[in-house]
């Protein structure tokens, strides 16, 4: 009989999200995900097969993630576009240094180059994407933005917004990067909301 998983999969993700952050993607070690979570880098490699497959689980999981945040920012709010800002701006609130960001910037560079990975991250901007769109429907029926918004480009729009304020953040470091992207949100979204 095998012995039960004292630390699950998702614990796991989580801390080599953590390490992401901190070290990047080159330097991401099993050891040092492993640390987090007090499991040796031989286990994970048991249950990953490598580093590369470790990153592909966390690369898979991460269009779930979105889902999940969006789920939670309506549990929170009522109102759609108050949902669309929550889903948003929590989405970075882990985020207090620009270096924590260039690293996970990293990734984008796995993304572009590795066919698997770009696979993982155009589903992650599919699920940012639809979260968006169905939000701004939702946000038209409730009045709160123009009928005649064009919600699918608006909500590629706001993929746009997000992963650019992220980067020019990154690098300039304007204020904190909650203030930065709920400015950068508000901007776009000032010609398409309704008129009172």
């Amino acid at each position: 009989m095998a012995r039960p998983r004292l630390v699950s999969d998702d614990g796991i993700l989580d801390a080599t999200r953590q390490v992401l952050a901190e070290l990047g993607p080159v330097k991401l070690t099993l050891a040092a995900v492993g640390s987090r979570v007090g499991l040796a880098a031989p286990t994970l490699v048991q249950r990953f097969g490598s580093k590369r497959g470790l990153l592909l689980a966390s690369a898979a999981r991460s269009p779930v993630m979105v889902l999940r945040a969006a789920e939670e920012a309506e549990a929170r709010n009522t109102s759609p576009l108050a949902i669309l800002r929550d889903f948003a701006l929590t989405a970075v609130a882990h985020i207090k240094h620009r270096e924590e960001l260039g690293n996970g910037l990293g990734f984008v560079q796995l993304d572009v180059a590795d066919p698997e990975f770009r696979e993982h991250a155009l589903a992650h901007s599919a699920a940012i994407v639809d979260s968006c769109a169905r939000l701004y429907r939702a946000a038209q029926d409730a009045g709160e933005l123009r009928p005649d918004a064009d919600v699918p480009a608006l909500a590629r729009h706001t993929l746009v917004c997000f992963n650019g304020a992220l980067q020019v953040w990154a690098v300039n470091g304007w204020g904190s990067l909650s203030e930065f992207l709920s400015e950068q949100l508000d901007l776009m979204l000032a010609p398409y909301l309704a008129q009172e």
